[in-house]
């Protein structure tokens, strides 16, 4: 019999696609459909003195200009999900629109419903806003310390504290041969999705629903919320189509989609928006950390005991998951080693900056950098190699399932085999032969980093229903919570039922991302797709088979359904290992990525090929992270990296060829032995990248303290002195 799990199969979903078969969101077209802009604050922090909206107002096709002061008690603000860290402080809510005040630059003011998205832009050109400028508050740390509270009726910019820890942190420090001291950035990035943020909202007058398509990664969150939201009792109805990449930043509720709804059912009529790629650099961030680390260490290289103290800009406002990353990137920090005391805190503040909230690993590589760059920095300080100061503090083998000091519970992993494979693949040590030896204006810099990731998400949410129908035909239908946007969830989902039934994948069909196919569902973050999805659509295959083989292998007339629901009763954790290497020109700052390594152990795979897409995806996201992304702002508050012009995307002529392998340690934690993938590259590649550079650096002689992502060339040349 074919077996079709762990078969590279190309994906079922791409033809469709690359032949422009797709429907995104701005496909959609409906009759009498209204079109919406959006007028953004130009001004990091203001009061408003007036909005004049009456030539907007009397603009050709303009069917209604809504300002705060419209929603005022109408349409409540978007509160965050709480979470553990956020106490009895209450959380900054987003308001739906400005009310009095602008907080960042790019908080939306006004939206304007019109025609034609022409009508709309040009109304918008005719408000007329009066700010009163105000001190904006941009850093992190005066606002954790004496700042005035940005918002009077909160009373602090301290809004989230989250702290994890074990073990004698005093007693460690006190028994260390060396201290090693220092600290990290790691700056706010945009996802740049290929496809922006969009909604298209349908009201039906006499069934009083509301049908909602929007690229989202939680259709059903969207649900809940807007029903939560918008006045009145309404039934809503989510539609998830193609989705153009998600990143993370697609789980939001967002305030310009809550207003295009309410202005739909207060006008009757359909209203889509669709934002415009200069919206979606202002809109929200991901990461946005500092870190203050000492680490206690033995001669040998052993970690005794760490204290991190991490601060998380967390922008003007909350979105429904800003407060995601802060807890995780407590519990990352501590990686894949055996280090027995750990005190770990992070505090959340607020900025008048734009929001923040999970991006791709979300809390991960904020996590990795701070460990993965102190073990860099403790090696240089005892006079080791990078690659031994981690053997020596790697979690055995023969130690699963092990608890960190910051409480997570790692179920398996071989870190040491894996780790070796990388250098080996790099060819490590002919590599720091070659270091020893060079002269000229070039410096080669040699970067590792090692890292865990899990998957599922916290406890509680790890939860998938899954439907499966088969047919009297021996079509399979499979209904799914997983709302897909590029993980080859079709394919996947499809070698899955293909093996369990006996039959071939193209009888399969996978529905997804439409709230009246599924009671619940928590859609596609934290790596949970396969992990939890899959699983739970595994289970459900199994027993249509049971069933199938108890009428004699032939389907009944009116088939076989099954729905369940299932739940990961632990996180899997996957495990990589990257090694990055740069070339340095001295003379100028300039730096070259000229080759990369990496393996990755994210359990059995179902598609290799799909496995290696997500990694090389996640490597140039974590390239570009550490290089040349980054949302910078000047004094004023005005960000000054707002389009492609400023903000470097890796483009493939600039990427080395990936050296990949893959370890398949299975996790005792879910049926098909599944880790994650689609995160777990992004968090070590921004770290692997940044510890090369400043590898060079150190080679030439330079300071490395204060060097931090982006690399830009002349922060490199700077540094250089």
């Amino acid at each position: 019999m074919t077996t079709y799990r762990g078969q590279g199969m190309a994906r079922m979903e791409d033809e469709r696609l690359l032949r422009g078969g797709g429907t995104f969101v701005d496909d959609i077209q409906l009759d009498g459909m209204l079109h919406a802009a959006v007028l953004r604050s130009t001004e990091a922090h203001a009061r408003i003195r007036s909005i004049d909206t009456s030539a907007a107002l009397a603009s050709p096709g303009v069917a209604v200009v809504y300002t705060g002061a419209d929603l005022d008690g109408v349409v409540p603000d978007i509160g965050a999900i709480r979470r553990e860290g956020m106490g009895e402080t209450p959380v900054p809510e987003h308001p739906v629109l400005a009310k009095g005040r602008v907080c960042y630059v790019g908080q939306p003011v006004a939206l304007i419903v019109a025609s034609t998205r022409a009508q709309a832009f040009d109304a918008r050109d005719r408000i007329a806003v009066d700010y009163e400028p105000l001190p904006p508050l941009l850093d992190p740390r005066e606002s954790a310390s004496d700042a005035a509270p940005l918002h009077p009726d909160i009373g602090t910019n301290v809004v989230m504290r989250t702290e994890a820890g074990a073990g004698n942190v005093a007693e460690a420090f006190e028994n260390a041969d060396e201290i090693v001291e220092a600290s990290y950035e790691v700056p706010r990035l945009v996802a740049m999705p290929m496809e922006t943020r969009g909604i298209v909202v349908a009201p039906d007058a006499e069934s009083g629903r509301v049908t909602v398509w929007t690229s989202t990664q939680v259709p059903h969150r969207v649900k809940a919320f807007l029903a939560m939201l918008l006045p009145g009792d309404v039934d809503v109805r989510v539609i998830t189509p193609d989705v153009g990449g998600g990143f993370g930043r697609k789980i939001e509720v967002w305030p310009e989609e809550v207003v295009a709804a309410y202005a739909a059912v207060q006008l009757g009529a359909p209203v889509k928006w669709t934002e415009q790629r200069s919206e979606s650099t202002l809109a929200s961030h991901g990461r946005g950390f500092t870190a203050d680390v000492e680490a206690a260490v033995r001669s040998d290289g052993t970690m005794l005991g760490v204290r991190i103290r991490m601060l998380a800009d967390m922008g003007a406002y909350f979105l429904t998951s800003s407060g995601g990353p802060l807890g995780n990137a407590v519990q990352r920090v501590a990686g894949p080693y055996a280090i027995p005391a750990m005190d770990v805190e992070c505090l959340g503040v607020t900025t008048n900056r734009p929001p923040t909230g999970p991006y791709r690993g979300a809390g991960g590589p904020e996590a990795a950098v701070p460990i993965e760059r102190i073990m860099d920095d403790a090696a240089r300080q005892l006079g080791m190699d990078p690659a031994e100061i981690r053997r020596r503090n790697f979690i055995p083998a023969d130690a699963f399932p092990y608890q960190t000091a910051t409480g997570l519970l790692y179920d398996s992993g071989d870190f040491h085999t894996a780790f070796d494979r990388a250098l080996g693949m790099a060819g490590y040590a002919g590599l720091r032969e070659r270091q020893a030896s060079e002269g000229g204006p070039f410096r080669t810099g040699i970067g590792v980093a090692t890292v865990t990731k899990a998957s599922g998400g916290k406890a509680g949410v790890r939860k998938s229903l899954t439907r499966v129908e088969m047919k009297p035909d021996g079509r399979v239908i499979i209904v799914t919570d997983v709302s897909p946007h590029g993980q080859g969830t079709a394919t996947s989902f499809s070698q899955i039922a293909a093996d369990t039934l006996g039959i071939a994948p193209e009888m399969v069909e996978l529905h997804h991302g439409d709230t009246d196919e599924l009671a619940s569902g928590g859609g596609t973050t934290s790596s949970r797709g396969l992990a939890v999805g899959g699983n739970a659509a595994y289970l459900a295959l199994q027993e249509v088979k049971r069933r199938l083989d108890a009428a004699g292998g032939v389907v009944p007339a009116n088939g076989i359904t099954v729905e369940l629901e299932w739940e990961l009763p632990a996180n899997p954790f996957g495990f990589a290992a990257h090694v990055a290497v740069v070339e340095l020109d001295e003379g100028t700052g300039d730096v070259r990525l000229t080759d990369y390594a990496a393996v990755h152990d994210c359990g059995p795979m179902i598609n290799p090929v799909i496995v290696r897409g997500q990694i090389q995806g996640g490597i140039a996201q974590g390239i570009g992270q550490a290089l040349s992304e980054g949302m910078l702002y000047s004094a004023a508050g005005q960000p000054r990296t707002a389009s492609f012009m400023t903000y470097g995307i890796p483009i493939a002529e600039s990427l080395p060829a990936f050296l990949l392998e893959n370890q398949q340690t299975p996790s005792p934690t879910n049926p098909l032995g599944i880790k994650g993938i689609g995160e777990l590259p992004t968090v070590a590649a921004p770290v692997a990248v940044t510890n090369a550079v400043a590898d060079a650096l150190a080679r030439s002689g330079a300071d490395v303290s204060g060097v931090d992502m982006p690399l830009l060339t002349e922060r490199v040349w700077r540094a250089l002195g």
